[in-house]
């Protein structure tokens, strides 16, 4: 190896830790800047984002930060709560909200910026124009090339829609009705309705992650193949944005599922391949609402807001069934009930079982 090249390889390894040391007293620099204003890291440099480049959208948010849609929403909230920055209409396009940086704000960032300014100031005041031109051609080209670096590392190391406190979840932006759907069965799963989340759902899980995606407001959860003890391990919590309808598709077989849906708009539900264990809080019906099941159940309750209409069709024959104040034995063959009023009904819940049944009960809630 020539002296030449050797000579080269030296300066480019020095020029990368000086780059890493004034990336890590930048960094440093930074975070005190933020805790002195009561913020994070990363909010902080999304407001400085927001006031360099002005108002955009949190899709536009995502893009230029790396961050997924779910912590670029938990992020504007938390901005927002703090009275640093604050979601608009667009006047451009009234139908979408834009985030912009409260500019009132901004003196207080100025103000702790202000020292840094003057002393880097004093330290270019010896570089020629040339000198300076140099070093803005390297930050133009080296923060381009950081960002698409960070958009590679977050795409191989975080799950799609997972923010960075391990939570799923997708903007609402303009979906108006969705659909939850479990690809490959559930176990352990709460459910809920919670109408004030600016989320079109948010997800926790406890064990092996499931492969999540939202398209369309189609939210698929799937999980791998394992097995069957695995599942004692698995855990999901689940919220629904309750301002839209949801369609409500659990495939696989479903147990243990505790679901409190009484705020939420339902249109449908449909269970497949069996379910067990299962609770399930019912909100008040508006037009007639299927509930299917398919594969036999045990241990199944459906509660009903009191008074609603109801009918109750089961196949394949039931056991200990439970309907609207009634109590049956074993029954053969195909059974249905309904209650009074059902057939003339506007709003009503129309349940059918296949496969047989054992422990259901389908009844009214005092509230």
């Amino acid at each position: 190896m020539s002296s030449g090249m050797k000579g080269r390889e030296e300066l480019l390894e020095a020029l990368s830790r000086g780059i890493r040391d004034f990336s890590d007293q930048d960094v440093l620099f930074n975070q005190a800047i933020a805790d002195r204003l009561g913020l994070n890291l990363t909010d902080l440099k999304c407001l400085s984002i927001l006031e360099r480049t002005g108002a955009m959208t949190a899709g536009k948010l995502a893009e230029v930060t790396g961050l997924t849609s779910g912590a670029v929403t938990g992020l504007i909230d938390r901005l927002e709560n703090a009275g640093w920055a604050r979601r608009v209409r667009n006047p451009k396009d009234r139908r979408h909200v834009i985030i912009e940086a409260i500019s009132e704000r901004g003196a207080d960032i100025d103000r702790l910026f202000s020292e840094s300014r003057s002393a880097l100031a004093d330290m270019v005041s010896g570089y020629t124009d040339e000198q300076v031109g140099l070093v803005l051609d390297f930050l133009f080209r080296g923060s381009s090339m950081l960002r698409d670096e960070t958009v590679k590392l977050r795409a191989t190391t975080e799950p799609k829609g997972m923010n960075d406190t391990g939570e799923f979840s997708s903007p609402l932006g303009v979906v108006t009705h969705a659909r939850l759907k479990f690809v490959s069965g559930a176990s352990q799963v709460t459910l809920r309705s919670s109408p004030g989340i600016p989320e079109l759902y948010t997800a926790r899980f406890a064990g092996r992650t499931p492969t999540v995606k939202e398209d369309a407001g189609t939210v698929s959860i799937q999980y791998p193949r394992f097995m069957l003890l695995d599942w004692r391990k698995l855990a999901a919590d689940i919220a629904l944005n309750g301002s839209i309808p949801w369609k409500l598709e659990l495939r696989g077989g479903v147990s243990k599922l505790n679901a409190d849906l009484r705020e939420l708009l339902l249109e449908s539900i449909e269970l497949v391949s069996g379910a067990s264990d299962v609770t399930v809080k019912l909100p008040k019906p508006s037009g007639t609402v299927p509930v299917r099941v398919s594969g036999g159940i045990s241990h199944v309750t459906f509660l009903l807001p009191e008074g609603t209409a109801a009918r109750l069709l089961v196949k394949g024959g039931v056991s200990a069934l439970a309907f609207n104040e009634q109590s049956l034995g074993a029954v053969g063959g195909q059974t249905s009930l309904e209650t009074p009023g059902y057939k003339h009904a506007t709003d009503r819940f129309d349940f059918e079982i296949a496969g047989g049944a054992s422990d259901l009960t389908v009844e009214s809630r005092s509230r």
